[in-house]
């Protein structure tokens, strides 16, 4: 009878042996997939935070892309509205009261032509050098108001103008050499030629503006 018991006893020994082996052995393999998982997990969330900064870097740069691009339009259109007004200026100053605005001019360059004479000194050296400052304002006077005909007047009356003016030329300068001629030889001659260029210029630019302009 004790024989049967020790071998129930050894029989139920062996049992619970093997069954805590498979325990250990299902344990095993269990851990290890809970270490892949986890490696697993860890990987798809750096993935995901590169992905993250990629796009955010993405997003910066076509951001700041489109930031240029609106201010190249923003300075783009300021150009445009800039040009625009200055058109619309330049415009203004041929078309509207150019008349009385350069008689008002001329007047003005009249007074700074008194101011120069009277502040030489009186030499004749200083006389000449007096004459050729004024001379050189009412040539600059004369071109700009030839400028504004040429865009006021009609393409037939400005070519009438540009043979009337050869033919003042021509004058302008024969007059100069008939004043001049009368100091010939001395120091009075190139100072009396350049006054005399002077005041037929004056008188050129108030008969333009007076006859012609608008």
């Amino acid at each position: 009878m004790k024989s049967i018991f020790t071998v129930l006893a050894l029989f139920v020994l062996l049992v619970g042996c093997n069954n805590q082996n498979k325990s250990d052995q299902s344990e095993a393999p269990t851990k290890e997939n809970e270490e892949i998982k986890a490696d697993s997990n860890e990987e798809t969330q750096s993935n995901e935070e590169d992905n993250s900064e990629k796009h955010n870097d993405i997003t910066e740069e076509s951001n700041t892309e489109e930031t240029d691009t609106t201010m190249d339009k923003d300075s783009q259109q300021a150009d445009e509205d800039e040009s625009k007004g200055k058109n619309v200026s330049e415009e203004s100053d041929v078309s509207e009261g150019s008349k009385q605005k350069y008689l008002d001019k001329l007047s003005s360059i009249e007074k700074a032509a008194t101011e120069i004479r009277n502040d030489n000194d009186g030499s004749t050296f200083g006389m000449r050098k007096s004459q050729e400052e004024i001379l050189e304002k009412w040539d600059q006077a004369l071109n700009e108001i030839y400028q504004v005909l040429e865009k006021q007047l009609p393409a037939d009356e400005m070519e009438e103008l540009r043979q009337e003016q050869r033919k003042w030329i021509t004058l302008r300068d024969e007059t100069a050499e008939k004043d001049a001629s009368q100091f010939e030889g001395g120091t009075m001659e190139p100072l009396e030629y350049t006054a005399s260029l002077a005041g037929t210029t004056k008188e050129r630019c108030f008969e333009l503006v007076e006859n012609y302009m608008k």
